[in-house]
């Protein structure tokens, strides 16, 4: 029996390893150096928000998730785009201009909506493909948080607050 214990706890030791190293690359990683073209044809750049914060968000307008979440998104960039958050949402590959553009109407959503028709930006952002995925960086441009699955103005204003907002 104790020929088991040591290699099993090698094996957890490793995976806790490898989950902390893991963490640490993806909090280390900065924003990438990509340039987005928005739904009205407007060409950004996220080094734009370098020196502020960034919630970047890959979604779909088949996401139910994602349109669940748009009033908390909508409600967060309200209160925080005065204070110098950027919000920038890139639906992923799959998803049509001419939905994007309806549902921002629909919806009133008030940031940058960028569609990523290549999928370039989504390999950029460590591959996703969940959506949604929220990614919040620092003004030094950190990841504070990267989060599958939806958020709420709560939890987005915890995050908020600790960086100073």
């Amino acid at each position: 029996m104790t020929q088991f214990i040591k290699p099993a706890i090698g094996v957890i030791a490793l995976a806790i390893l490898a989950v902390l190293i893991f963490n640490v690359v993806q909090t280390k990683q900065g924003l990438p150096e990509q340039t987005f073209t928005d739904l009205d044809g407007k060409t950004h750049s996220f080094e734009v928000f370098k020196g502020k914060p960034l919630l970047v968000i890959f979604w779909a307008t088949d996401c139910p998730a994602c349109v669940q979440e748009l009033p908390e998104l909508k409600a967060v960039y309200k209160e925080y785009a005065p204070k110098g958050l950027g919000v920038v949402s890139i639906a992923l590959a799959h998803d049509k201009p001419e939905h994007l553009l309806a549902m921002r109407l629909e919806k009133q959503i008030p940031y940058l909506i960028s569609w990523d028709k290549t999928g370039e930006l989504a390999d950029a952002f460590n591959n996703v493909r969940v959506t949604p995925t929220h990614f919040l960086y620092s003004a030094d441009g950190d990841v504070v948080m990267r989060k599958i699955g939806s958020v709420s103005k709560e939890m987005l204003s915890e995050k908020l607050s600790s960086m100073g907002l």
